[in-house]
């Protein structure tokens, strides 16, 4: 996924995901980040945000 679809995954803002890119599982390529879908589902299931409303984090999408 690319940023802009983590966001909307997350449903919080484009903002948030690249304040807090380096708190999330990612892969580079060249320039460009992006998050693998099943990485990104256990970063939710063992992380500390995990059952907080989306809302939280942040303006939603």
């Amino acid at each position: 996924m690319t940023p802009e679809q983590l966001a909307e995954y997350l449903r919080v803002s484009p903002e948030w995901v690249y304040k807090n890119i380096y708190d999330l599982p990612f892969v580079r390529i060249g320039k460009s980040y992006r998050f693998p879908k099943g990485d990104v589902d256990e970063w939710l299931r063992s992380s500390q945000y995990c059952g907080l409303p989306p809302k939280f984090f942040g303006k939603q999408v």
